[in-house]
């Protein structure tokens, strides 16, 4: 059997089709996958509370890693005005549970229960506009005051309600002022709650703040008054 010795031409175009699979190899991470992901980091040390931008975040890449693909982000467009809700160290990974992505809400929002009977059988949608009242003592000695007018519902949270009447909801909703938000937190733990749908109406939003129980006078209107008497 005669033995015959490659020529030259086969023999370097062996050599540069492994050259090539080797580099390929190289560019792919050396696993052969391909694969890779990009992922966000800190820059320079960040404090909770940084509002982010540009200048704080730095895009790194490495072997496909399902925990960075899903913990983090991939882009920094993604969070730009996003706030840190704690502290991360230079070159450490941004989770998504580390910061609260989107800008800065101007308005002051808060979350309070409430029974669905007061809250228009849970008839409530995310966009709603209502009037919040509350209802202190019962009987004789009861008053009711509009705590809040046109407040925006956000979320209307069902999963603890019932279908019975003690169901209760939670609302989410942005108000105007702090002390609108104070004076609900307060109400929601010493008095009912009563909410006025107001969306879409055409009637002013003006009239009288405290209401009493007949035979009873109020002394001032609003947050100047200071409570009432039997005449």
């Amino acid at each position: 059997m005669r033995f015959t010795i490659p020529k030259q031409r086969a023999v370097i175009g062996g050599f540069l089709i492994a050259l090539a699979a080797l580099l390929a190899f190289v560019a792919a991470g050396g696993d052969g996958s391909g694969a890779s992901v990009r992922f966000i980091v800190a820059r320079h040390h960040l404090t909770a509370g940084t509002r982010l931008t540009a200048s704080d975040l730095e895009i790194r890449s490495s072997a496909a890693d399902d925990d960075l693909a899903s913990h983090g982000f991939d882009s920094a467009e993604a969070l730009m005005g996003s706030t840190m809700l704690v502290a991360v160290d230079s070159g450490e990974l941004i989770q998504r549970s580390a910061v609260r992505t989107g800008p800065i809400e101007l308005e002051p929002s808060f979350s309070f229960p409430i029974g669905r009977e007061h809250a228009l059988d849970g008839d409530l949608r995310a966009g709603d506009s209502v009037d919040v009242l509350a209802t202190f003592s019962t009987g004789l000695d009861a008053e009711t005051a509009v705590l809040a007018r046109s407040v925006r519902i956000d979320t209307v949270d069902t999963s603890d309600a019932s279908t019975s009447a003690d169901g209760r909801l939670v609302i989410t909703a942005t108000f105007t002022t702090i002390d609108q938000i104070l004076d609900v937190a307060h109400a929601a733990q010493v008095a009912d709650l009563t909410l006025i749908r107001t969306t879409g109406a055409t009637t002013s939003a003006t009239g009288r703040t405290i209401i009493t129980s007949p035979g009873t006078q109020v002394i001032g209107t609003g947050s100047s008054a200071i409570g009432s008497v039997q005449p």
